[in-house]
């Protein structure tokens, strides 16, 4: 492709939204030679972010979850051979669980996510816990009261 082709791309929408290496592959050509015309023509540099990731993340997680009796949600994408559920953008690959809980608190888990509700490998967005979770559950259990995961 000519640079013609590489500037009317970067120059036809917003240009933060185009990495260089997804325009090397749209076009056949180096990462260098898309920076190069980049540069001169004066286009901000692509810069994905948290904010990005994060909605490139959700719309993977949301387009594989489906709604089931009792607010639980089955995972209808990948999933390992265990049977995990796998979330898998251009940022690499995480599990449901961990995509959920992030989505659902705000913060990212600390030690293992696990399904607290009875539904097998639910991917509900309210029905993971990660170790802190737990503890503070345990903690504020009555006495002699089973806490689920």
């Amino acid at each position: 492709m000519s640079y013609e082709a590489v500037a009317r791309a970067l120059e036809s929408g917003d240009p933060r939204e185009l990495s260089d290496r997804a325009l090397a592959g749209r076009f056949n050509v180096e990462e260098e030679f898309v920076a190069r015309v980049r540069a001169e023509l004066g286009v901000p540099l692509f810069n994905a972010g948290r904010r990005a990731r994060r909605e490139v993340v959700e719309a993977a997680y949301l387009a594989h979850v489906e709604d089931v009796e009792g607010g639980h949600q089955r995972w209808t994408g990948t999933v390992t051979r265990d049977g995990v559920p796998m979330v898998t953008t251009r940022f690499g690959q995480e599990s449901a669980h961990r995509v959920a809980f992030q989505l659902e608190t705000g913060r990212p888990p600390v030690g293992y996510v696990r399904v607290s509700c009875t539904y097998p490998h639910c991917v509900a967005r309210g029905h993971q816990a990660d170790r802190r979770l737990r503890e503070e559950r345990r903690r504020s259990a009555p006495a002699g009261t089973a806490v689920a995961a």
